[in-house]
């Protein structure tokens, strides 16, 4: 097949499942408070009260990695936005039926069947900046826009929503991942709203790095994503920029 989609509540669950089976140990409502890289060499990791030692530590904390890694590595631009997703019922059948699509207006807009929820229906990275310990609500506004686009361009669907919802986009200026180490520190940032597909490969890349493998890929080091962000400020380009 040239296309398909990834059912990320599953996929999630499965790849949880399989870090339990090969002996890690999965917490959730566990907030990391501190990371410190120890002198001897190492890091120290202080989370849900407990405190923890090992020679390094992957930091892939989305919308929360700047505030975590702080002065551990020199980051490019982090920008964190709310996007919001509507759903939309098909008239006829289920979302299952529907394609996946991508239409290549200014912005993009996106969509793809939602088990349960019919048509998933979102613009690509419009959202404004947001605090995500200090999200806003939905804009009604944001909703109304994806309402009117679905009933001019696709008459399957009722184009009154079924819901509305949000998720957060952590993006650079290039919109380029971050898949990089310093010190103890390995760090990844697989965003900017394309990056769940990835997943598996950029799990691959990270412990790489966390086993002391020099990164593979140079585009996705911390130094060359800098440099991209510099050059995408000053042409204009990233956001449903054409590169991508």
């Amino acid at each position: 097949p040239e296309a398909g989609r990834c059912r990320s509540d599953a996929a999630v669950a499965a790849l949880q499942r399989r870090v339990g089976e090969l002996g890690g140990d999965v917490r959730h409502e566990c907030p990391v408070e501190a990371i410190l890289p120890l002198a001897h060499g190492g890091v120290e990791v202080t989370a849900g009260g407990e405190v923890w030692r090992a020679g390094s530590v992957v930091v892939a904390a989305g919308a929360w990695a700047a505030g975590l890694i702080g002065d551990l590595a020199v980051l490019p631009p982090l920008e964190v936005t709310q996007e919001v997703v509507a759903h939309f019922r098909p008239l006829e059948g289920d979302g299952d039926a529907w394609p996946r699509f991508i239409h290549h207006r200014d912005p993009w807009t996106y969509g793809l069947g939602a088990p349960g929820e019919g048509v998933k229906v979102a613009r690509h990275h419009v959202g404004l900046p947001v605090d995500p310990d200090r999200r806003p609500p939905i804009d009604p506004s944001a909703v109304e826009c994806l309402s009117r686009h679905v009933e001019r361009w696709f008459p399957g669907l009722d184009p009154e929503p079924a819901g509305a919802t949000t998720c957060l986009y952590t993006s650079t200026p290039s919109q380029d991942f971050v898949v990089d180490r310093v010190g103890p520190v390995v760090i990844g940032s697989p965003c900017s709203g394309h990056g769940f597909k990835f997943t598996p490969e950029i799990g691959r890349l990270l412990a790489d790095l966390a086993e002391g493998s020099p990164p593979e890929i140079e585009r996705f080091t911390l130094a060359a994503v800098r440099t991209a962000a510099a050059s995408a400020r000053a042409t204009g380009s990233g956001r449903n920029s054409e590169h991508r």
